[in-house]
This record gives structure tokens, C-alpha cells and sequence, in this order.
């Protein structure tokens, strides 16, 4: 009879399909596996046995495949065979093969129909295990995840305990990978092979399924996903949209496989725009301009175009045919809405602001909603120009929370993401008070573009449903002043020459003759011809009134800097003479930026530039603007007495403590102060963030330390960072400032993992250190001291941690002698120390306590726990007394290591050998001396 092993975990089960069996160090669940054991059949009285004792044996086989593996399914009762792998067991797995040469024709109605060869115990000429797979078990399914199609990405097994995933794949694993996904041919492999590498798992190439490749479990590692590339197979499709203003516009370009190409705009049609733009998590199409509105593309042109119904989610899934040949001078173009809509309005173009985060859509608050901002949206969703924002609620609250992002954008920006944008520490919105926009629509629109706010610059015009350029020989205030009523920006205060657009850009309107009292542009007498006689006209530029901007210019963030103000299109500074707390104030509260800290002269963040506007100020500090205070003018100030302003919502971020740059506190700076961050509420998506931000990698994890006393303010708590595009911590939403946010201990200790490089060029997981550490190397983290904290070991080419499942004293023993620490005192379960991050490499470890190394220990097989971070392992050592005379400092004394004391011992001896010869030399000269004075 035969029986299938325990999955690889070396112990002899009875006879039944093993429905759980690991494979080796990524811990992916096969269904009905094991390998084969056997008894022979013609025992018969009770359990087979083999000369009187029960004896099960392997199946020793040069040539294995899914004929042989079928029968042993078929008979067990575990469905059809659907892999027939081999694998090399671990060091200290008992091996008894019995059976050689096994052979079947896969029709067998029992194993013991096949061809049997040889019953005997010698031993296998090779060191592969034969394994049988059945459907019956918890398999599920490959495939690959986190890439842009089901044909790119990291490979796993999906099974009904879970998903696992495997790594290290070469050219040949990734060629039936491929290839068993219907995804064609490999083009991309995680891992180059090197001359003579070993891998842990091998295939031929020519597999028809991963099933049935080779297993070496003493080759197992565990996953770097810094270290390994994304599979690649020739089916793959994705999109993309290259040469826009912003991510979500521009030319449209289509992957396949590993070539991007264009496509023609004749091949573009709505139901394929709405795909391309769902994929991009773009919202929806609003135009696709054709004629490569957005520049010639590179490569080829696609011939073969997509039939999207409009509902698919990706590219990928849309069916295709045979499209139009052009050239690049043909290039479709498309322009999606982005993360943003107008919803419950009258039409597209109105309604109530609303933001899309991973699928949800959530409205924006309204308490720093304003036209500037709304201007910017209008642009992105091709609806024209901002006419209106009512007031909180006007379209409706939704039935959903309220995003609280405040945007301050100066409306010249093309995509809200743009703009600058505050969310960390801000209040909950009020009920009902969601952010709303009414915008002109694109027949008759009028913007101003290439100036320094919405309200000046160049003016264009949308005829026809595209924008155009506006030329006029005798362009003049009164035409101006149309332009200005049309926006709502004021007064007409200037009228002038504005340089031409860097982009090409057809001619909208070739005169505009205007009274001054048209309500649109296109009202005046104008002219729509695009043919106009070489230098004969120019662009129109304007200049209103509602241009009129303060920043704040050369500091460390938006809120704090040299003043600045925009006026009649120029900016300038404003002098120093008068300049105090109540000035500065105006300046913080017209920007956002809470209340001013510090009014600053003698220009502290630098000389400015142009003009000096104003001077000899005398606000109250509730002015609207800056000017409207009274000013007495700025006649003999310089630019060295240029005014500076600090307001308290001037922030930065630093770690501190550290002895990388990358490691430490996290502090925030807000209020004029640093202050700390509270770890609670932070996952990886926030750690991700912040590493980022700081230039420090893309990763990075919490650490439990000790908090020093009298460290200040704690400033914020329950950070919850959304997946955005180029986010920043400033993007958080998070509960309000607080200067005392952080219960005792909550404050955050962040380690990031810069990303290095080893001299082939393959990136190493090596956190904030200048080289990686060798094998078998062993460290604490986030206690008090080098001998106190959670356990990490490296291996396979990043740190790990170990479970506490099984951990006792005797374990904790074994790490505090391998760290040369005195002994263990404690032996902390459940993250004591701290949740780690990467594998947790070790499980149900088993110490005697008399080991040398924690290598040393049984244990489960590396990285086939199945174990979180929250029931990481740590140690506690010791601390000898120590006897310190009155007035020393304390220190503690260096670690007596085991290895030290032969050595040790040997220097006693030898001290003393050396004063017993001394003492001897010397009585031996004096009796010398006394011998010859007797004989003189």
C-alpha cells in the first residue's frame, strides 16, 4: 500500500491524503501532497509490515511524471493528479527507499499495476523525492498579483488556508508560469541565473505546470520583493498616458508585453477612453483630442485596436480586432477626470466636490474651498472656467464621512494634486459642509493662462469644444475689462502684448473688438479666422484686479518665508519698517496658516527681487488682506529689510535619536515646535510615506523603545494615510493638533530600510547601514540596551524575526550567550519589544539552553511559520552587580564571553609562572653571590 508523508515536515503520517503539505521556506500549500512512502503489498496480517515490523519506505525514482503521480491520486481518492514534483528534503530527514523505478501509463486502476521495478533497500543513485498532487486538496489557483495585468506581476498559490507566495524564479520557472496562465511566453524573470547558482526551485522550462518542478528545501530563502523583479509574459497589456500637465493626460500609450507603443486616435473610442482611465485610476474620459494633441510619440503604432464594452477594469480584458494604420502625427490623446467629479448638479460640469480613494468616493470639506480651487478643477475635468462655489451643502451632504483635505491652489495649477494640500492634524469638517463648484462648461469658456494667478495672463478661448489662442493687433483695456467681468476677477488694470504659448495652439479668435460692456468675449465684434497675416497680431494678456496674491517665498514651507505680494502682475517684497505681530498675522491667516508666531525683518530668509510694494504698515490683524491695512508707503527700504513671516502651520518632519539618519524619533514640527508623533494608529502605508519623504526608502517599521523623559509635546495621533498619488504625511488625515496627543509610551520609533546595491547591481534590503551582514548573524531591537529587546536574525538576505510559539528561558539563554550577553532573566512573548517587519523566519524553536547558537536549535523549517509580528519573540538579560566606588560614573562591564575564558586562564597562569620564576632567578643570584664571596 502506499501513503503520502507529511508534506515535506519529515514526520511519517498514516495512511491517508495529506491535505496540508508545506513546501519548503515559502510555505505554499499544496493540495493532497506528500511524498511517497511505502509498505509492500503482500504483507497482509494487519499493518503491513516488513519482516515483522511496520516499515514504510520512498519511492526512489529517476523519472517521475503525472501518469505515475495520476494512479497514486486516483487510488487514494484525491482526485486527478495535478503536479508530480520532486524535492530534496531537508538536512536530517530520514530517507528509507524501498521501491526503484517505478513506471505507469497513468490508466492503471491501482499503483500496484504498474510497472513496480525493484523492492529493496538500497540506496537512491539521486537525491530527489518523488511527490503526488491532487486536485482534491486546497489548491486554488497561480497567478501573478500586484501588477498591471493578470499576465505581470509577482508570482503566488492561492490555496483555502491562504496565499503564499514564491520567489527567486528564473528564465525557465517563469517560462511555465507563463505558460500554465495562457499568458504565452516568459519576456521578464524575477532572478537572473548566474554561472553555477543553486536554486531552490527548478524547472526544465518545458513543464506544463509549476506543479511539477523541483523543490531543493535546502536551498529555501526567504522573499525579498526589493530583490525581485516583476514576472513578465507576452500577453501583458497596460496603459498609460505620457507628455500631459498631469498624470491623468497625455498621450496615450499601450504596453505589450515589454514594448510601448502608440495608438492611432482613430482606434480610440469612449468605451476604450473610460477603460484606460479606470485603469489609471483617473475617474473618467472627458476628451480624447486627436492629431497628437500631446506630442509624437515613439515606437510603433499599434495595428491592432481594442473593442472595450466600457465596463472592464482593464485594458487587458478588452477584446480587440484589427485597427487603422497611421503615423505618430496621429497619436490618440486622452484626458481623464483624475481622482475627483462634481456629482449632483445639473450636469458634469456642477455639483458637489467629491474624491475617489481606492474605490470610495468621499466629498471634500468646504471650510477652505475656494474659486482658485475650484478654478483648477473646472481645467481638470475640461469644464471651462469657475464661475461659483456655493456655500456647504449647496448640492447636497452625501450619505458618506467628509474627506477634511484643504487645497490652496493659486489656480493656475492643471491638476488639483497639484496644488498644496494640509490634512494632517486638521478638525473633522461640520456636517453637511462638502466643498461644491459650478463651472462655465466649454462653449464660449474664457482662462487665462501662463500667469501667476487666475486672474492674469494669457487669454484663450474654447470654440467648438477646444481651446484657441486669442490675437488681436489693437488688443485694449476695454477688451480687457470683458475678459475680466467674464471671470469674475474685478477690474481691467491692465491690457497688454502676452508672449505666445510654448505648446502649439490653433488660433481661436483673430480680433476682438470690444465696448467694454459685452458680458462675454465672444459677444465683442470678433473674428474666428484662423488665417492672420504674419506679425500683425499678438497674443492678448490681461491683468485684473482679482490677480492680487501674497506668499510667502525663500522658508522652509509655504507658511513661513519672506513676504511677498503679487501686484499689477509683478511681484514684490514689502519693507521691514513697521513690520510687526499684528502685520504678520494678516499674512498668516489670508494663506491658511493658522496664526503668525513670528514677524521677522531685516530679511531673514533672504533678499527678494522687483519691486518693494509696500511699507510702514499699521493692520489690526483681522484684515481680510494685506492690503487693506494702511501703509505709509516703502520709500528708502532695500531689499535687505525685506519682511519675514513664521505662522504656527509651518511644518517639517525629522527622525531623532538615531544613530543612522534614517533611524530615530519621528518628530513633527508645527507650532513653532518640535514635538512627537504617536505610533498607534500608524500602518505600512503611513511608515511607506514618511520613509519616503524623508529620502530614506520605501520601507519602514515601528520599534518599541523607551521614551526619554522630559522629551516635550506629542502633536499628533491616529494617523491613517490613504493611497494617493505622491503623497505626503501633510496628506494624512489625522485627529486635531494637540500639544499632549501621546499616551505614555505611544510615541513612535520609525527604522527605515534604504534600498542598497551589491555589486552586481541586485538591490539588498540592508536597513540604514552601510554594508549587509553575513550569514547567521543575530540581534536585538527595541529594547534598552544591546542585550535586551525582540529577536531578529538575518538570513537569506534580510532580517527576520522568530515566533514565541515553544520560546522559553532555555531559548532566551542560547541568544543572550550568542550576543555575548550575561544570562537571561526573561523571555518576553507577544511583541513585547514591539512588532518587527520582513519574514519570521523561525518557529517553534526548541533550546536546550546548553547551545552555542541559536542556528543550532530545532525548529521548524526557515520561513514556514505561521506566525504574525504580533507574537514576535525577545529576550531579556541579566544585568550582573556591579560594586561602583563613590563618585565613579556607573558603566556596565564588558561581557565575559565563553570563548574568552580558555584565554583568560591561560594569562592567569602565565602571570603567576612568570612571578615564580622571578622570585626564583633571585634567590638563585643572591646564593650565587654568597657561594663566591665564600671562595674569595
Amino acid at each position: 500500500m502506499r501513503r503520502l508523508w507529511g508534506g515535506c515536515r519529515g514526520s511519517v503520517e498514516t495512511f491517508r491524503c495529506q491535505r496540508e503539505g508545506r513546501v519548503e521556506g515559502h510555505a505554499f500549500l499544496w493540495p493532497c501532497v506528500g511524498s511517497l512512502p511505502l509498505s509492500p503489498p503482500w504483507v497482509q496480517d494487519g499493518p503491513w509490515r516488513w519482516r515483522g515490523v511496520a516499515q514504510w519506505g520512498h519511492v526512489c525514482n529517476q523519472e517521475w511524471t503525472l501518469a505515475e503521480a495520476s494512479v497514486v491520486c486516483r487510488q487514494l481518492g484525491c482526485g486527478p493528479a495535478v503536479g508530480a514534483p520532486k524535492y530534496v528534503p531537508l538536512l536530517g530527514e530520514t530517507l528509507r527507499p524501498r521501491l526503484h523505478n517505478v513506471s505507469c501509463r497513468g490508466d492503471e486502476p491501482s499503483f500496484w499495476d504498474c510497472s513496480l521495478g525493484a523492492w529493496t533497500q538500497t540506496a537512491c543513485p539521486h537525491e530527489w523525492v518523488v511527490v503526488a498532487l491532487c486536485a482534491n486538496g486546497t489548491f486554488r489557483e497561480i497567478r501573478l498579483v500586484k501588477g498591471r495585468s493578470p499576465c505581470a506581476g509577482l508570482p503566488e498559490i492561492r490555496n483555502v488556508n491562504g496565499v503564499d507566495r514564491l520567489c527567486g524564479l528564473h528564465e525557465e520557472e517563469a517560462t511555465v508560469f507563463c505558460g500554465e496562465l495562457g499568458c504565452g511566453r516568459a519576456l521578464q524573470a524575477p532572478r537572473r541565473a548566474a554561472a553555477g547558482s543553486s536554486r531552490y526551485m527548478t524547472c526544465q522550462g518545458t513543464e506544463p505546470t509549476i506543479r511539477n518542478c523541483r523543490l531543493n528545501n535546502n536551498l529555501r530563502g526567504g522573499c525579498d520583493f526589493q530583490q525581485d523583479a516583476e514576472v513578465v509574459c507576452s500577453g501583458h497589456v497596460e496603459a498609460r498616458l505620457e507628455g500631459g500637465e498631469h498624470p491623468c493626460a497625455g498621450r496615450l500609450e499601450v504596453r505589450r508585453g515589454l514594448t510601448w507603443g502608440t495608438v492611432c486616435d482613430a482606434d480610440l473610442d469612449q468605451a476604450t477612453a473610460h477603460v484606460v482611465c479606470r485603469e489609471l485610476r483617473c475617474g473618467s474620459a472627458v476628451w480624447a483630442p486627436s492629431g497628437a494633441h500631446f506630442g509624437l510619440g515613439s515606437g510603433p503604432v499599434w495595428t491592432e485596436a481594442f473593442r472595450c464594452a466600457g465596463n472592464e477594469s482593464l485594458l487587458f480584458h478588452c477584446p480587440r480586432g484589427p485597427g487603422h494604420r497611421c503615423g505618430h502625427r496621429r497619436d490618440a490623446g486622452l484626458r481623464c477626470s483624475g481622482e475627483f467629479r462634481l456629482v449632483n448638479g445639473s450636469g458634469g460640469c456642477e455639483g458637489r466636490v467629491e474624491l475617489q480613494v481606492q474605490g470610495a468616493w468621499a466629498p471634500v470639506c468646504a471650510a477652505h474651498w475656494d474659486l482658485a480651487d475650484a478654478t483648477v478643477l473646472c481645467h481638470q475635468l475640461n469644464c471651462g472656467s469657475a464661475e461659483a462655489t456655493p456655500p456647504g451643502g449647496h448640492f447636497g451632504a452625501g450619505d458618506v464621512g467628509i474627506w477634511p483635505d484643504a487645497f490652496h491652489c493659486t489656480g493656475t495649477e492643471p491638476y488639483l494634486w497639484h496644488c498644496p494640500v494640509s490634512t494632517l492634524g486638521n478638525r473633522a469638517c461640520a456636517p453637511g459642509s462638502t466643498a461644491a463648484a459650478v463651472c462655465s462648461g466649454l462653449p464660449h469658456a474664457l482662462r487665462l493662462r501662463g500667469g501667476h494667478s487666475r486672474c492674469d495672463g494669457r487669454a484663450e478661448v474654447s470654440l467648438d469644444g477646444a481651446w484657441g489662442r486669442v490675437l488681436d493687433a489693437a488688443w485694449d483695456l476695454r477688451a480687457a475689462a470683458v475678459v475680466c467681468a467674464q471671470l469674475g476677477c474685478g477690474r481691467a488694470h491692465r491690457a497688454y502684448d502676452a508672449p505666445p504659448p510654448s505648446r502649439a495652439l490653433p488660433v481661436g479668435l483673430s480680433r476682438a473688438r470690444c465696448r467694454g460692456t459685452e458680458t462675454r468675449l465672444t459677444q465683442c465684434n470678433v473674428s474666428r479666422s484662423a488665417l492672420v497675416p504674419a506679425g500683425t497680431s499678438r497674443d492678448a494678456g490681461v491683468v485684473c484686479s482679482g490677480s492680487r496674491r501674497v506668499r510667502l517665498a525663500g522658508g522652509p514651507h509655504r507658511c513661513a518665508g519672506r513676504v511677498e505680494v503679487l501686484l499689477g502682475g509683478a511681484w514684490g517684497t514689502v519693507c521691514d519698517d513697521g513690520w510687526d505681530l499684528r502685520d504678520a498675522q494678516v499674512v498668516c491667516g489670508q494663506l491658511g496658516c493658522g496664526h503668525a508666531l513670528r514677524a521677522l525683518g531685516a530679511a531673514p530668509f533672504g533678499a527678494g527681487s522687483g519691486r518693494i510694494w509696500m511699507g510702514e504698515l499699521r493692520c489690526g490683524g483681522r484684515e481680510s488682506a494685506l492690503w487693506r491695512c494702511p501703509s505709509g508707503g516703502a520709500q528708502g527700504c532695500g531689499h535687505k529689510e525685506d519682511a519675514g513671516v513664521v505662522c504656527s502651520e509651518s511644518v517639517a518632519l525629522r527622525l531623532r535619536g538615531g544613530t543612522q539618519r534614517c533611524a530615530g524619533w519621528l518628530d513633527v514640527f508645527y507650532n513653532g515646535t518640535w514635538g512627537a508623533v504617536c505610533s498607534n494608529a500608524l500602518q505600512d502605508i503611513s511608515m511607506s510615506i514618511i520613509c519616503k519623504q524623508l529620502g530614506c526608502g520605501e520601507q519602514g517599521w515601528l520599534e518599541n523603545r523607551p521614551v526619554p523623559t522630559g522629551s516635550g509635546p506629542s502633536w499628533v495621533d491616529n494617523i491613517e494615510c490613504r493611497r494617493l498619488r505622491n503623497s505626503t504625511l501633510w496628506q494624512c488625515p489625522s485627529a486635531p493638533w494637540h500639544p499632549q496627543s501621546c499616551a505614555p509610551g505611544e510615541e513612535a520609533w520609525i527604522t527605515c530600510a534604504e534600498k542598497m546595491t551589491q555589486d552586481s547591481g541586485e538591490p539588498l534590503n540592508c536597513s540604514s547601514t552601510h554594508s549587509c551582514p553575513g550569514e547567521a548573524v543575530l540581534r536585538v531591537r527595541g529594547g534598552e540596551d544591546g542585550c535586551s529587546g525582540r529577536v531578529e536574525l538575518w538570513h537569506a538576505g534580510s532580517w527576520g524575526t522568530v515566533c514565541d510559539d515553544s520560546w522559553d528561558l532555555a531559548d532566551a539563554e542560547v541568544v543572550c550567550r550568542q550576543l555575548g550577553c550575561g544570562p537571561a532573566m526573561d523571555a518576553p512573548m507577544g511583541a513585547a519589544f514591539g512588532p518587527g517587519s520582513g519574514p519570521v523566519w523561525l518557529d517553534e524553536v526548541g533550546c536546550r539552553g546548553s547551545e552555542t547558537s541559536l542556528w543550532s536549535c530545532p525548529a521548524e523549517p526557515w520561513g514556514l511559520g505561521d506566525c504574525g509580528h504580533k507574537e514576535d519573540a525577545g529576550v531579556r538579560w541579566e544585568t550582573p552587580p556591579v560594586t561602583v566606588p563613590t563618585g565613579a560614573p556607573l558603566a556596565r562591564p564588558p561581557a565575559l564571553k565563553a570563548g574568552n575564558l580558555p584565554m583568560m586562564l591561560c594569562f592567569v597562569l602565565g602571570t603567576l609562572l612568570l612571578a615564580v620564576s622571578l622570585v626564583l632567578g633571585v634567590q638563585w643570584y643572591r646564593g650565587r653571590r654568597a657561594r663566591r664571596g665564600r671562595w674569595q
